[in-house]
């Protein structure tokens, strides 16, 4: 890559990361204020996943998941954080063994559509990092990739009384539309810069970066639940969370994965 290639990417991350620090500050201090619960859930989580850098192969499975949440509420809105953690074994169609390990953060900032509203629109922010790893494979193992994007998220919320008790069905989406993402290279599981091209750390990375954006890229979510109040300020859910993300490189990079989580979610 040229030095001028270089210096647009190093550009666009250092624009990136300026709007989201003005953003989250902007968004930081209006919701300061308000209340706050915090969620802990743990669960399965069913997935399958694609890189032809190793294999043409799927490969799918079940793996452990954990998840914590903290959601802040006010009049006007919500804002939520998900940090989500699963790892495990998944196989292909021959018996062959793919190491998987995947950390998300993910953060919406929601606004309700009028006072009564159970309709909520807003802007997320999507941080995922998956590494994976084939059993018995010597060259390009421990492969990796990393993305930060943005994007539009919505929001449903209705609740409802059912024999006495307190409930409430909410569907939460969100499309990222723009970022940056950072794979593993064609040659060599670190990503493109590192390793083999010459050149510092800062320039190493900034050649390694890949913009984000429909046609290159896609992260996008959905996650119905059911929530039950069983006692004042504590609350039990049910959540079925899929996801599907899609790198595009030199060789693409799939996952798709639904993670069935029960949460226990406490007012602070």
């Amino acid at each position: 890559m040229g030095r001028v290639g270089v210096t647009r990417k190093w550009r666009f991350a250092g624009l990136l990361l300026v709007i989201l620090l003005l953003s989250a500050t902007a968004q930081a201090e209006e919701f300061e204020a308000a209340p706050g619960r915090v969620s802990l859930a743990g669960g399965l989580v069913s997935g399958a996943q694609l890189d032809r850098g190793y294999s043409p192969m799927i490969f799918s499975g079940a793996q452990p998941g954990v998840e914590v949440a903290f959601f802040q509420h006010r009049e006007s809105g919500e804002r939520s954080y998900w940090l989500g953690y699963s790892s495990g074994a998944m196989q292909n169609r021959h018996g062959r063994s793919l190491e998987s390990l995947t950390l998300s953060f993910l953060v919406a900032t929601l606004y309700r559509l009028g006072d009564e509203s159970p309709f909520y629109l807003g802007w997320s922010n999507d941080n995922q990092f998956n590494s994976r790893s084939i059993d018995g494979f010597l060259n390009f193992t421990g492969r990796s990739d990393y993305f930060t994007a943005f994007g539009p998220a919505a929001k449903y919320a209705q609740g409802f009384r059912l024999f006495g008790q307190e409930f409430s069905v909410d569907v939460f989406s969100h499309v990222q539309l723009l970022g940056f993402y950072l794979p593993s290279g064609y040659v060599s599981s670190l990503p493109r810069g590192f390793g083999y091209e010459p050149g510092g750390f800062f320039e190493s990375f900034a050649g390694s970066v890949f913009l984000f954006h429909p046609g290159s890229a896609v992260s996008a979510g959905l996650r119905p639940e059911l929530q039950w109040y069983w006692r004042e300020g504590t609350s039990l859910a049910f959540s079925y969370s899929y996801e599907f993300v899609a790198l595009r490189n030199v060789h693409t990079s799939r996952r798709s994965r639904g993670h069935f989580l029960l949460s226990l979610r406490m007012s602070l």
